[in-house]
């Protein structure tokens, strides 16, 4: 059964500077072009070339995120694998957005968690996690019959040890 993911909720309707306030320090504008850029990125998969400079700086900064050293390590952490993406959505969905508009970037925090909870991301992603991980131990458990079912058909001979007692080949 295929996994759809809905995005639009996501990036319908873009994020507006008016919905966002301004701090001592950034713009309204940046931040709303901060939630667009990472909303874009999460709804294409995670894409490594949405994932720029400007963006893993602010989102290090962002969501109780561990910064890491560089943006490539949080690469490899977070969107390289399904694993990773998924702990970033629960980690993101998790975190609680503390401060005042007027000083953090917690308005854009809410209102990013708000359109990830109405794509229903975490779940797909989910979803998608179990999946493949049913998929690989399915491959894996017939390549484990295969080789120990070969080897059953195998006679069973007594195997002796010099000092110690007979065993049984399995």
């Amino acid at each position: 059964m295929p996994i759809l993911f809905d995005t639009t909720p996501l990036l319908r309707p873009p994020f507006q500077a008016p919905e966002f306030a301004p701090t001592q320090w950034e713009t309204a504008e940046s931040k709303a072009h901060f939630a667009n850029a990472l909303s874009r990125f999460i709804a294409a998969g995670f894409k490594e070339s949405l994932f720029t400079e400007i963006l893993y700086r602010r989102l290090a900064l962002s969501f109780g995120l561990i910064a890491w050293c560089d943006r490539r390590g949080f690469l490899d952490h977070y969107f390289r694998s399904l694993h990773g993406q998924v702990a970033f959505l629960e980690e993101t969905l998790r975190w609680n957005p503390c401060g005042e508009p007027f000083s953090t970037w917690c308005d854009v925090e809410r209102d990013v968690q708000s359109r990830l909870r109405s794509a229903n991301l975490l779940a797909a992603y989910k979803a998608l996690f179990d999946a493949h991980k049913e998929r690989s131990e399915r491959q894996l458990l017939r390549h484990l019959q295969e080789k120990y079912q070969t080897r059953n058909m195998i006679s069973r001979t007594p195997i002796q040890h010099p000092g110690a007692a007979t065993l049984q080949a399995e």
